[in-house]
């Protein structure tokens, strides 16, 4: 079972700049030394105003199969066969800057394919978008 984590596209209803920068960063270039310089240190993930959450859990090990069953391509994700929706916010597609962490090991999606980082992603659950309690009674 894999887990899949997008990175939190905005704050307060504004574009997050370090988002931005994160993804200018992965997308024009892809190498190490600029995966080091954007996950380096978790507490400076805070400061930059990055944060992850959990979007789903696709069953497998197959990293290229998460990234496809986490993307609305001929129907909105959530619906994919081996997909385990673990949000009520809005949905989009996996992307560059997202992670997936299999067998404990994470993966940044890279502008093609898949890059591993060295440290675990840290995650912070929207409490506003938490499922809704089932209805007692």
């Amino acid at each position: 079972m894999m887990q899949v984590f997008h990175c939190k596209l905005s704050r307060a209803g504004q574009l997050n700049p370090a988002v931005v920068d994160m993804h200018s960063r992965i997308a024009f270039r892809v190498d190490r030394q600029a995966l080091s310089e954007v996950f380096s240190e978790e507490a400076k993930w805070h400061e930059r105003g990055l944060s992850f959450e959990l979007v789903a859990q696709v069953a497998g090990g197959d990293l290229e199969r998460a990234f496809a069953a986490t993307n609305h391509i001929d129907r909105d994700w959530s619906d994919n066969p081996d997909v385990e929706v673990k949000t009520s916010a809005p949905r989009r597609s996996t992307s560059v800057g997202d992670l997936v962490v299999r067998d404990g090991v994470t993966f940044v999606v890279a502008k093609f394919g898949f890059s591993e980082i060295e440290r675990p992603a840290p995650v912070e659950l929207d409490v506003e978008h938490e499922p809704a309690a089932a209805p007692r009674g």
